[in-house]
């Protein structure tokens, strides 16, 4: 059996581990694949760092993602029915399923991100990319989160869903306040008061939009649900406010720090960046390696449906496995120096995106949006640099990201 972590909480998730995990990964690979820690004390999981492991968990049915209620369990037990209504809602999101509600709403979904939808976003995408830069002057400092990661994905999932952009800084904090929640293993009473609130304010604002859309339907992505609803395919007017709340969360929260993460990741390794710049055809390989080596998604949860072993370790029946997606995608087991940047890697199979039945959905877009907008910033902004001292990083340990990127253009 692999080294048993005795402090799990202040050992593993804090502050030294969200400004770096990289080191204490490291560690851990050397320890073994397996670790227990406990968050808070009165939610103790097992924590799996192998790559290997990771997608194989990732697989295994013997595994639930019906993990809503137990994100609560870090709240006191006092307080925690108080927030029955938010892990009710989280429960209705398509990555907090098991088949067969997730297999009938994931072929729902398909439809939507299927690889010739997403393909033929590329001019929308790279129209909005080219609007975002053009007022970005050479030689000026601005807060590259704030002027460009943030607002880039939130607007084009906003165009799918035919949702005004008047709406996006409203989208943004609620985003937030969800993620503050999700990302945040020590999450307390504050943030998941932060996290209702932000859920039954985009709940209602979905009921109406729904509600309009089925008397003027148009192209956009809730269009095509209420369609494919009323062809006889079962999905619940809950279920539809649900995806698109999850839809609108995902497209925005992990492509923002998939642009932020991947920049800051560039502006640290300028010959890499140069070799970008020269020769953009690597653009595809090197948003992968970057999707790996500063994963916007640190870890991924499930609950066991029965009594398993894991690793040679026995683990009983509705205790939690942590699949540490960032530490996967560390491996050395897996990667050659996996420590280093090498933006034209090779058979680069990395867990950025999870594996088996709950692989991401929007995977293709965040691929795309990455894309054209890394490329965009290192052949416009050949002299950008970073501005002032190291970037403060976002207090989600699970979603990995920025607060700022402070730059010189």
């Amino acid at each position: 059996m692999s080294k048993v972590i005795s402090s799990g909480n202040e050992f593993v998730f804090n502050d030294e581990i969200l400004q770096n995990p990289y080191p204490t990964y490291a560690r851990l690979h050397q320890e073994g694949p397996l670790h227990y820690l406990e968050v808070g004390s009165k939610w103790p999981v097992w924590s799996i760092v192998s790559h290997a492991e990771c997608s194989s968990i990732a697989k295994d049915t013997r595994l639930s993602a019906k993990r809503a209620k137990q994100m609560l369990l870090p709240l006191p037990i006092s307080r925690q029915a108080e927030f029955s209504e938010l892990a009710r809602m989280l429960s209705l999101w398509l990555i907090f399923m098991d088949p067969p509600e997730h297999t009938r709403l994931r072929k729902l979904l398909n439809k939507g991100f299927s690889a010739v939808a997403v393909e033929g976003l590329r001019p929308q995408v790279e129209a909005i990319v080219d609007q975002m830069l053009r007022p970005l002057q050479p030689g000026s400092e601005v807060d590259l989160m704030r002027e460009f990661a943030n607002p880039i994905p939130v607007r084009i999932i906003l165009e799918m869903l035919g949702i005004s952009q008047d709406m996006r800084d409203t989208f943004v904090e609620w985003s937030r306040a969800i993620a503050a929640f999700r990302g945040n293993p020590n999450r307390g009473v504050e943030e998941a008061q932060a996290a209702q609130d932000a859920l039954i304010s985009l709940t209602e604002f979905f009921r109406k939009t729904v509600a309009e859309r089925r008397r003027n339907k148009g192209s956009d992505l809730i269009s095509l649900l209420i369609d494919i609803e009323e062809e006889g395919e079962v999905l619940t007017e809950e279920e539809l406010y649900a995806q698109c709340i999850a839809l609108l969360f995902a497209g925005h929260e992990t492509t923002r720090n998939l642009i932020g993460n991947g920049m800051y990741t560039l502006l640290q390794n300028p010959q890499q960046t140069a070799e970008l710049r020269e020769k953009p055809e690597i653009i595809r390989s090197a948003v992968e390696e970057l999707l790996r080596y500063e994963s916007p998604v640190q870890f991924t949860a499930r609950v066991l449906k029965e009594d398993i072993e894991v690793c040679g370790q026995p683990i009983r029946k509705g205790w939690t496995v942590l699949c540490m997606l960032g530490a996967a995608n560390r491996d050395p087991k897996q990667f050659d120096e996996p420590d280093r940047l090498d933006l034209k890697r090779l058979n680069n199979q990395h867990l950025a995106f999870s594996a088996g039945l709950h692989f991401c959905i929007g995977a293709q877009l965040a691929r795309l949006e990455g894309q054209i907008a890394l490329r965009n910033l290192v052949q416009r902004f050949p002299k950008m640099k970073l501005a002032g001292a190291r970037p403060e990083w976002a207090p989600t340990f699970g979603l990995r990201g920025l607060k700022s990127l402070p730059v010189i253009m």
